[in-house]
């Protein structure tokens, strides 16, 4: 990779990743909303071009003459998290933007597209085909996420562009500033509410900002072409766990009340999160543990919460 594209570079990953990519000497031509370019305006090495997704499709004309681009990545994507995860509107429209900016990197001859898929993808499958199974509404992010992961692929391979796919793991470290459920979980303890979870059985994987950015720089780098790959800590454990040591973090006395909120889902298997097909084809692995992590991410959330 010498120039790659970006869509959503100004979010926690986009911009993390956009470091990662300069790091490694690598021009970046970054996709963002009007006037919202947050701290990657200050990075070396990057061109920032403005857009609404909805206006992707007229880019070429503003891009073409710029350099030539080999990657794309594209990591936009509206409403992902709150009401809107069961907005169909907005799933359904992301779908469309997908397909849009692939279109795009054609136009564009671009050979490689980094397409960003979720965990919720996993989730959906293995429960919402059931029978009887009743989905919550935020399932349509799920559903939205694997039709745009197939549809992208189909258009991918009709126009020649290489399909690389990353199944994002929970991501957690310092400048996050979403509701995910590292953050959710340290708030709620730091607040001194009652600490209620499900009993936390379900297996979970949470990987820290720093790991996952490297490992959709190897996607770019090394994934193989049709490829779907997840990008985790590669030691999944179960979600009480985590629980125990998010607390440890904070304060071991904190009294933790599993099991009083119900759990509408299913366990995925250790297998769905391991990490071992990512570090065979690219050559990735995990570097921070997550007792390192959470304590990083707990002392940068004291401060920016008092």
């Amino acid at each position: 990779m010498k120039n790659v594209l970006i869509s959503g570079a100004n979010g926690f990953v986009g911009t993390n990743l956009v470091k990662k990519l300069i790091e490694e000497e690598i021009r970046v031509t970054a996709l963002v909303r009007p006037g919202n370019a947050g701290n990657i305006m200050g990075y070396p090495n990057i061109d920032i071009v403005y857009c609404e997704l909805k206006e992707i499709k007229q880019l070429c004309d503003r891009l073409k003459d710029k350099m030539e681009f080999d990657t794309m990545y594209h990591l936009a994507w509206a409403g992902t998290s709150g009401d809107g995860r069961a907005d169909y509107d907005i799933q359904c429209d992301n779908i469309k933007y997908t397909l849009d900016i692939i279109h795009l990197a054609h136009s564009l001859n671009i050979k490689r597209f980094i397409g960003a898929g979720t965990l919720a993808e996993y989730d959906g499958l293995a429960y919402i085909p059931q029978d009887g199974a009743s989905p919550n509404p935020v399932a349509m992010y799920a559903a939205a996420k694997i039709s745009a992961h197939y549809m992208s692929k189909i258009e991918c391979n009709r126009l020649g562009i290489e399909h690389v796919w990353g199944v994002f793991s929970n991501i957690y470290g310092v400048g996050n500033t979403t509701n995910n459920f590292v953050n959710f979980a340290v708030k709620l303890m730091l607040s001194g509410k009652r600490a209620s979870f499900t009993a936390g059985e379900q297996n979970y994987d949470f990987v820290y900002i720093s790991d996952f950015v490297k490992g959709l720089y190897l996607l770019g780098k090394n994934g193989k072409k049709n490829c779907e790959y997840f990008i985790g800590s590669g030691k999944p454990r179960k979600l009480k766990e985590y629980i125990l040591s998010i607390r440890n973090a904070i304060d071991e006395n904190i009294e933790l009340f599993m099991g009083e909120i119900p759990f509408n889902g299913v366990s995925l298997g250790c297998d769905k999160l391991s990490t071992l097909k990512l570090e065979r084809d690219t050559g990735y692995k995990a570097e921070v543990d997550f007792d390192e992590g959470i304590s990083q991410t707990v002392e940068w959330l004291r401060k920016i919460n008092n």
